[in-house]
């Protein structure tokens, strides 16, 4: 690992607000952290933090596959994350989406993506942890629905908590701060599973724990090569609602 870093669960919180919502429902979860046994836990604030957006020069993900070139604090952050089994990601929605300190930091994510090290985001365990104000499900939904496609493409696990924070301070939500720390003690000593399988597209190889995992993959997908696997193999188009249905499909064509 870069720089010697030895770190089981990264936390990052992106409101500004560092006693809000968002960030009390990270230290709840960190709470159950500690009191499950974990120890190495590594923090940022990304609004102390100076990420300038991606600017889409590709450099990360050809050799020698150095991370990112932009000089900035997500120079920082980046070998804390490629080491780290569990990362907490904690968020209010805006207008719809992330916030823009998580956003910006999300964009960043191609130095993930070098298969030197076959990417580390299929061994990963993410928790996602969100706040909004509106209850509109076309706000926070999304939010989740772009996380669980993430998840679902790369083959990382992935928990969500969401806090309506039109009902007052979560600090005095005592079921949700007992959610938080119930999850923290669920992840305490979580380890990935081998990657043990390879997408068949030759020009994806991504790897995978399994053959389930690969399937959704395959569904989640959507360069032209995954789009003209899915038309040869699954019944139909693929759309959010009939993932589950076409994973299964992907799956039982995998072990014919």
């Amino acid at each position: 690992m870069e720089g010697g870093i030895d770190v089981k669960t990264l936390v990052l919180k992106g409101s500004p607000r560092k006693t809000g919502n968002t960030a009390t429902l990270a230290d709840k979860l960190v709470e159950g952290l500690r009191a499950g046994g974990e120890t190495d836990i590594v923090e940022f604030s990304l609004n102390d933090l100076t990420l300038r957006p991606c600017q889409a020069c590709d450099a990360c993900v050809r050799p020698p596959y150095a991370g990112c070139v932009l000089g900035d604090d997500f120079r920082r952050i980046l070998p804390v994350f490629r080491d780290a089994d569990v990362v907490v990601l904690a968020t209010p929605v805006y207008w719809w989406h992330l916030c823009a300190q998580m956003k910006t930091f999300v964009d960043r994510w191609h130095p993930m993506l070098t298969f030197d090290r076959d990417h580390c985001l299929a061994r990963k365990r993410f928790a996602l942890l969100l706040a909004y104000s509106a209850e509109d499900p076309y706000g926070v939904d999304l939010v989740e629905r772009m996380f669980k496609s993430i998840a679902g493409w790369c083959g990382a696990e992935l928990d969500v908590i969401r806090y309506h924070s039109a009902r007052g301070p979560v600090r005095e939500a005592p079921e949700k701060l007992a959610e938080a720390i119930a999850l923290g003690r669920r992840l305490a000593g979580w380890s990935p599973r081998p990657l043990a399988v390879r997408c068949p597209l030759e020009r994806c190889r991504m790897p995978f724990a399994d053959n389930r995992a690969l399937a959704l993959h395959l569904v989640m997908a959507a360069d032209e090569d995954h789009l003209e696997w899915k038309r040869a193999h699954l019944s139909k188009i693929h759309t959010l609602a009939n993932t589950s249905k076409l994973a299964k499909e992907a799956l039982a064509v995998l072990e014919r």
